[in-house]
């Protein structure tokens, strides 16, 4: 009886479904690691463009209140051009004549110009050039500051851009710089202004 009894011979295990296992887990953890990056990066891009269109939004609001003080600005001092009625006021400014033209603020040769004009005064906060506007304009939203400085493009003066009016029409550059509290996002605006005039 003994000799039926005998043990089967064991034959050493290979591993091969431990190492495909561990095969198929390390697959699956790349594949969840990576969907776990394209959702977060997802929720950071969308983040970014929501808080770019809040800084676009401001920067709209913003310009309105700065035409609103151009045209006030202008009105109050009568028949003369904005040069000389918002003389004195740090949001206008008047380039040096160097035969070329004015860079554009925060770009180029003026990169750190918002950092800058302040100090220089060649700019004031929105805040400030509209506080002399009636009836006060509505605020800008809570925790963004906007910079404006508003420049002569140059332009010859149009009579017939302001209809029979018998106003004429000088055209502004408006830039703006309007950033978050944190100052993690900005947005800068530029646009020509038509400012109708009466023609003296």
């Amino acid at each position: 009886m003994a000799a039926l009894n005998r043990p089967a011979a064991r034959r050493p295990e290979q591993g091969y479904v431990m190492l495909l296992t561990l095969i198929t887990l390390l697959v699956l953890l790349f594949g969840v690691l990576f969907t776990m990056r394209g959702t977060l990066l997802q929720t950071a891009m969308t983040g970014n463009t929501m808080q770019r269109q809040k800084d676009v939004q401001a920067s709209d609001l913003a310009l309105r209140l700065i035409q609103q003080t151009i045209i006030q600005t202008a009105q109050s001092a009568g028949s003369v051009p904005l040069e000389i009625a918002a003389n004195g006021k740090a949001w206008f400014y008047i380039p040096p004549n160097t035969g070329s033209p004015w860079t554009v603020p925060g770009t180029g040769a003026a990169a750190t110009y918002w950092q800058t004009c302040q100090a220089a005064s060649t700019c004031d906060t929105v805040a400030n050039a509209a506080s002399s506007v009636s009836p006060p304009p509505p605020s800008l939203p809570a925790g963004y500051t906007a910079l404006v400085t508003v420049v002569p493009t140059n332009q010859p003066a149009d009579a017939y851009s302001c209809g029979n009016t018998g106003y004429t029409a000088n055209y502004y550059d408006i830039f703006l710089h309007t950033a978050e509290a944190n100052g993690t996002t900005a947005a800068n605006t530029d646009t020509v202004f038509k400012l109708c005039t009466p023609t003296s």
